[in-house]
């Protein structure tokens, strides 16, 4: 057992953590919508949801990057409950496969926004770093159930 989990228990997690991602990328996309002006999470003029938002980077084609978390998330809860109910694989890879691969995807992605944020537009989105966090550990959550899967 890794973590001290058992297989369910990880899934179990995993599903949490991405209900807990879908509920802040949530709040970011909601707030991408909402007229301009301040954000709730906006602690100093560089701890600023606004000043993220504003920027160029904050979307790709008129999406909202907050739109591909939540997307992410939400694949990563379908992945973990359907693995729950007893299903193994999807297609010819294995859930853990799946959770791993999304997973890594997003703390790419990640990686490269909050990179982003620290460097070019020098503002940090409170919301986006939990964001990420969290992906972060579904991240190695992800990696545990792969190493256990035979």
């Amino acid at each position: 057992m890794v973590l001290g989990l058992s297989r369910g228990d990880r899934l179990l997690l995993v599903l949490v953590l991405s209900l807990a991602g879908v509920a802040v990328a949530a709040d970011l996309t909601a707030e991408w919508y909402r007229a301009a002006g301040a954000s709730w999470c906006d602690v100093s003029s560089y701890f600023s949801c606004t000043r993220v938002r504003a920027s160029a980077y904050a979307a790709v084609s008129g999406i909202p990057t907050a739109v591909v978390g939540l997307g992410g998330f939400a694949v990563l809860a379908f992945l973990s409950a359907t693995a729950l109910r007893g299903r193994v694989r999807i297609g010819r890879w294995s859930v853990g496969s799946w959770i791993l691969l999304v997973s890594a995807v997003g703390a790419a992605i990640g990686l490269g926004l909050s990179l982003l944020e620290v460097f070019v537009i020098q503002a940090v989105c409170i919301l986006c770093v939990v964001g990420f966090a969290l992906d972060l550990a579904i991240l190695a959550v992800g990696t545990s159930l792969l190493r256990t899967e035979t």
